[in-house]
């Protein structure tokens, strides 16, 4: 019982910090893809 428990509180804490990865990349992406719009923007109107 006890191994099962401390499995699934393995299995949880990789979960989280799997998606605590992906979430914070996404966001990066996000944000270096609006800034280089931004760029682009500024680039064409000077």
């Amino acid at each position: 019982m006890l191994y099962s428990l401390e499995l699934q509180m393995a299995g949880i804490i990789l979960f989280t910090a799997m998606i605590a990865g992906g979430v914070s990349l996404w966001i990066k992406r996000r944000k270096l893809e609006k800034e280089s719009i931004e760029k682009e923007s500024i680039e064409k109107e000077s």
